[in-house]
């Protein structure tokens, strides 16, 4: 079962020819992915919000508005360029137009889409960019969009929305993606379970590959080695998990590290802070 609340600026007598631009069920935000343009004339931005029991794909798509996707509730990711990212409960992905992404969510995540008009973008971010959506930028955007508001009024909360935005250094871990066929059993086996502990001398054997032959796909593929790939899938899953209020010791159990000093070393390896100070910042 799918619930989609689509929240394009709420129907005022002033804007009732701009409001409606996306619609109430599923095949309408469906919709939203292929039209060109969902941002009403005259105005900075609109968003969408999708909920729903079951698991949902995005296909491959681009938009002609700047997008961020947003969460708020459970992890979001998408692929977009090679990599694989998650969108976190606070942690938004902007998009930039044209570029062509996918991604997916899980049953109980509460995903967020908000496009934004070119013309009128101001922050010059030029790539993919990990932006911060705090709370009081996700309560603004849901109280435009259900609130009717004279055009002058709604223009400037917009504005503020725009301006509350800020990119990330941390909290934004993406996953490049191997592309070669020979790996690819392994790839989509330790994407799904990043606990896989197998090593690259048992994996060459299961693919009837050399352990060389591996290492140097890896480091041509995604310029790292395998045992570093993994450690990065391993880190993205369980800053999901952590979002998610789980221990940072169950964290580290669900992802392959026996102990939890082992596994706070590593995320702080790649993460840059431990999960307690991650936890503490967001």
């Amino acid at each position: 079962m799918t619930s989609v609340l689509a929240l394009a600026p709420a129907p005022a007598p002033a804007l009732a020819a701009e409001s409606g631009k996306i619609g109430s069920r599923a095949e309408d935000l469906a919709r939203v992915v292929r039209d060109p343009r969902a941002v009403p004339d005259s105005f900075l931005l609109t968003t969408g919000m999708m909920e729903q029991e079951e698991s949902y794909q995005w296909p491959p798509h681009s938009h002609d508005e700047h997008e961020l996707i947003w969460s708020a509730r459970g992890v979001v990711t998408i692929i977009v360029d090679g990599r694989m990212w998650s969108v976190l409960p606070g942690i938004g992905l902007w998009i930039p137009r044209g570029v062509v992404h996918e991604g997916h969510m899980d049953g109980g995540v509460a995903s967020r889409v908000t496009l934004f008009t070119p013309e009128a973008w101001t922050r010059g971010w030029k790539g993919i960019t990990a932006v911060r959506v705090n709370a009081a930028v996700q309560q603004l955007l849901v109280h435009l969009a259900r609130t009717g508001m004279p055009a002058a009024e709604r223009l400037r909360a917009q504005q503020v929305c725009i301006d509350m935005l800020e990119p990330v250094g941390y909290g934004s871990i993406s996953v490049p993606i191997p592309s070669d066929p020979r790996i690819r059993e392994l790839v989509d086996s330790v994407l799904k379970d990043p606990s896989d502990d197998r090593s690259l001398e048992q994996w060459a054997r299961r693919l009837n590959l050399s352990s060389r032959t591996i290492t140097r796909t890896f480091g041509a593929e995604v310029a790292m080695s395998f045992t570093h790939w993994r450690r990065l899938v391993r880190m993205r899953s369980a800053h999901g998990l952590l979002s998610q209020g789980l221990s940072v010791g169950a964290v580290g159990r669900k992802v392959g590290y026996g102990t939890t000093s082992a596994f706070v070393a590593a995320f702080r390896k790649v993460v840059g802070r431990t999960p307690g100070e991650l936890i503490s910042a967001s």
